[in-house]
């Protein structure tokens, strides 16, 4: 059997953390399967984005080079992986038809790729379905699709977009998606999915690398006070994220309690918008922007944190929270998309209504308050230890072959 990955996130020589959630379920895939990689990315920068962020234009565009530019430098047994730059059109107008763009760049090495037990894993609607259903239309082969949040989030009814989307899932042998919320979004949206494509799934996660540290030597690693009380927050930095709640929400703690900490992790157009709310706020001394966070630190500012907040509009089921609570770190969380499945109330975190600086305020000093049990923390989600996962992806594989 083998699985062609299409994504237009994954890790690089120069960003190692973009998609690499993607890149870890691969890893863990390629144990059993031969795997070829096609990782979609923009041979040119987002002219839009630019326009709407202007101060940061120049941020925008060391984004793009960092996380875009770079040659196939990760390396996975057992895995073939295919940087595809390819030119597109502005994805407002254009994003469901961008996987035809990517497929004119490389159809001629397909012929060389896809092989008669071939199975075609597209992970996001756009531009990856597209491009899946092409190339299982042209090499008669399966396809499936991965529902990621955020596309189908993007989905307004009525438009050519939710269209084109109705049409990928209906030529989709199946889809899956890692709560049924997103699933329930589709048809809220009035996107009719048969029953028997359905398929629940979660991602893969290295338990091995995300594990529980002494916290005081590791803030000693750091340089953070063993007093302090630490807010961790590490993802994008755009408006679904919704850090700028985060920030005002710790602006009314900090009034309180003078001995707590903010630490933001990530990049994004927001960044500059960011840094003067802090400004303005007057706390820059106690808010730091670390920049993307690489392995080994990812894990250690994990292990340093009190608690992990993530305060998005809407999520699917966010790497990070997993991630936190394998290194035994709560986390205040909005109730959106598939988070309740993991996060229970005041047994490994708090839940918090979407767009509130209040609440998120209130949850995260009840957070810093509570005495927690590391070890049951991380023992909170151990259905989604890879040996269980893995399982699941052989029972889908198998049913499409």
């Amino acid at each position: 059997m083998h699985l062609i990955w299409l994504t237009p996130e994954f890790p690089s020589s120069k960003d190692n953390t973009k998609g690499i959630y993607i890149y870890r379920t691969v890893k863990e895939l390629a144990k059993f399967y031969k795997i070829t990689v096609i990782a979609l990315y923009p041979a040119a920068p987002p002219i839009l984005e630019i326009f709407k962020y202007k101060k940061d234009w120049k941020n925008l565009i060391k984004d793009w080079k960092t996380n875009y530019t770079a040659n196939n430098s990760i390396q996975i047994l057992n895995c073939d992986i295919i940087y595809l730059r390819y030119y597109r059109l502005p994805r407002k107008l254009f994003h469901d038809v961008e996987g035809w763009f990517a497929y004119w760049q490389i159809r001629k090495k397909l012929k060389n790729i896809v092989t008669k037990d071939s199975i075609i894993h597209a992970n996001w609607i756009f531009p990856a379905g597209t491009l899946g259903k092409i190339i299982s239309k042209k090499y008669k082969v399966p396809f499936l699709i991965s529902l990621l949040g955020s596309d189908v989030n993007r989905l307004v009814v009525g438009t050519k977009f939710w269209k084109s989307a109705q049409k990928l899932f209906n030529d989709s042998n199946n889809i899956t998606a890692v709560t049924n919320d997103l699933f329930e979004k589709c048809e809220k949206k009035n996107i009719h999915i048969e029953e028997s494509k359905k398929y629940l799934i979660d991602n893969i996660y290295e338990s091995d690398k995300f594990y529980i540290k002494d916290r005081i030597e590791t803030r000693k690693m750091l340089g953070i006070d063993d007093n302090s009380k630490i807010i961790f927050y590490a993802g994008n930095l755009i408006p679904l994220k919704n850090v700028d709640i985060l920030i005002n929400a710790y602006s009314l703690i900090e009034n309180k309690y003078s001995d707590t900490l903010l630490f933001i992790a990530g990049a994004g157009g927001e960044e500059g918008s960011l840094k003067r709310l802090s400004s303005t706020l007057n706390l820059n001394n106690k808010i730091f922007f670390l920049g993307p966070l690489l392995g080994d630190d990812l894990v250690n500012y994990y292990n340093a944190a009190d608690l992990l907040s993530l305060q998005s509009k809407s999520e699917g089921l966010p790497n990070v929270i997993v991630e936190s609570f394998l290194c035994g770190t709560p986390v205040v969380a909005t109730d959106v998309g598939g988070i309740s499945k993991i996060v229970k109330e005041g047994s490994n975190g708090f839940l918090v209504k979407p767009n509130s600086i209040e609440d998120l305020a209130q949850k995260i000093e009840q957070c810093l308050a509570n005495a927690w049990n590391r070890n049951e923390i991380r023992n909170s989600i151990s259905d989604l230890f890879p040996q269980k996962v893995i399982e699941k992806y052989h029972q889908l594989y198998n049913k499409l072959v």
